[in-house]
C-alpha cells in the first residue's frame, strides 16, 4: 500500500547527490511538498496509519512517529551509505541519466520534478515513510559555470516519458551560478 506523487520544488539546505559522504556516509537533499500535495500527504497518511494499526497486535500500546515532513512541508531527505535506501535517479529534461560530474555540481535552487512515494511502517513504531523514485531537473543551479527502490533506470526513465518539459540537457548545459551563502556579518573585520 503506497501512495504517489509527481510534483515540481525547489532543492534546498545542504546537497550532496553524486555519492555517500559526511559523517552519515549518506546522500541527501530537502525540498518542500507543494501546498496541494502537502494537504493530500497528509490526507493520506492518516489513511495508511489507519490501515497500518490494523495490521498490529495491540495498536494502543504501540507509539506512532511524527511525519516526514515539517509544518511548511518541508522534507530532509536522505539515503545511500548506512541507510537502507536506495540511491535516487536523477534524470535531464531528455530524460537522460545524470552522470556523476553533473550530479556533484547540483546546488540550493535546482528545480526539479520528483517522484516520490508515502509508504506505511508498523516496526519500530507506527508511521508513513517518504521515498523519492526519481528527479528529473528541470533548471540546474550549479556550484561551477561550466534511491530507487526495486526501480531500475528504466522504470524512472519509463515514469518521467511523455512529461516532456522545456529546461535543463546534460548534452546543452546552461546552469545559473548559485548565490553565495552568508558566514555570518561581511562587515565584521577579522582578528589575527
Amino acid at each position: 500500500m503506497a501512495n504517489r506523487y509527481v510534483f515540481e520544488a525547489v532543492l534546498e539546505g545542504y546537497i550532496n547527490v553524486d555519492k555517500p559522504a559526511g559523517k552519515y556516509n549518506n546522500c541527501c537533499f530537502s525540498f518542500r511538498l507543494p501546498a496541494p500535495i502537502l494537504e493530500q500527504a497528509e490526507q493520506d497518511r492518516e489513511e495508511l496509519l489507519k490501515w497500518a494499526s490494523s495490521k498490529v497486535d495491540n495498536p494502543k500500546r504501540i507509539v506512532t512517529n511524527l511525519p516526514k515532513w515539517d509544518e511548511e512541508g518541508l522534507v530532509k531527505y536522505s539515503y545511500g551509505g548506512d541507510t537502507p535506501r536506495d540511491p535516487v535517479i536523477f534524470v535531464d529534461t531528455d530524460g537522460q541519466v545524470l552522470d556523476e560530474a553533473v550530479r556533484a555540481s547540483i546546488r540550493k535552487g535546482t528545480k526539479v520534478k520528483l517522484i516520490v512515494d508515502q509508504k506505511p511502517y508498523t516496526k519500530p513504531a507506527l508511521g508513513t515513510t517518504l521515498k523519492v523514485l526519481g528527479a528529473q531537473v528541470i533548471e540546474l543551479v550549479s556550484g561551477v559555470a561550466a534511491d530507487r527502490g526495486d526501480l531500475t533506470e528504466e522504470d524512472v526513465l519509463a515514469l518521467f516519458a511523455g512529461s516532456a518539459v522545456s529546461g535543463f540537457k546534460q548534452s546543452s548545459p546552461s546552469p545559473r551560478r548559485a548565490e553565495p551563502e552568508a558566514n555570518g556579518d561581511e562587515d565584521a573585520a577579522y582578528d589575527f
